[in-house]
């Protein structure tokens, strides 16, 4: 067994130790890993971000390229009294363009796509062929699911309903029952993510397992 075999063993017994408890080999081992972890996004970040950036802005200096690093040590003196105004213009920066980028993501790469694909789908008779009854289709029934937890999912989300209107009534009880629909679709989904999470969990543990038994000799 060569060295490395060796020192990735004990490290994994050593987070394993955890499951008795906390303990000072489990918090080396979690030293250890955040440290390394640290160490090497730093030096990925001055090599290739940070000393890159540095090199153009040197080379071709331009508002493209000092500005950033203006942004940079405005952040970085936040620490004094005196600069604490000026740092809140990065952070005003930073906040904009993360939820500017967010919002537009969820927007046109989830919600807005999402709504392009329901309306697209068919229950027509006409489009599931002539061999095959539409009633007794796995793709109708597929469309017609999507459809429902498309709507409830949309509808779970109205949290306040207009009051007037001779229809108020049948309104507040649609949206109520479309909220039921969403709620279980939602929960549906939580438990499959959840249920993915774990097998994926489960997965890297069994696979820890034979390594460490073919690392010994025991397999």
């Amino acid at each position: 067994m060569s060295a490395e075999t060796l020192i990735a063993a004990i490290l994994t017994f050593m987070i394993w130790s955890y499951i008795l408890g906390d303990n000072p080999a489990f918090r080396l081992a979690e030293h250890l890993l955040v440290g390394s972890a640290a160490g090497y996004v730093a030096v990925l970040a001055w090599f290739h971000i940070i000393w890159p950036a540095l090199h153009a802005m040197w080379l071709q200096p331009n508002p493209a390229t000092v500005l950033p690093f203006v942004l940079c040590a405005l952040l970085v003196a936040r620490q004094w009294s005196l600069m604490r105004p000026w740092a809140a213009v990065p952070l005003a920066f930073l906040i904009g363009v993360g939820s500017a980028l967010a919002i537009g993501g969820a927007l046109f790469g989830t919600l807005w796509p999402q709504v392009l694909a329901t309306a697209s789908l068919s229950l027509s008779p006409a489009d599931f062929g002539a061999t095959q009854p539409f009633l007794t289709s796995n793709f109708f029934w597929q469309n017609l699911a999507v459809l429902i937890a498309t709507i409830g999912t949309f509808c779970y989300f109205a949290f306040r309903i207009r009051p007037g209107g001779p229809l108020r009534d049948l309104r507040a009880m649609l949206i109520r029952f479309w909220s039921g629909v969403g709620l279980w679709v939602i929960m549906m989904t939580l438990g499959a993510l959840f249920a993915s999470a774990a097998m994926s969990r489960f997965t890297l543990l069994i696979e820890r397992v034979q390594w460490l038994l073919e690392a010994f000799g025991l397999r």
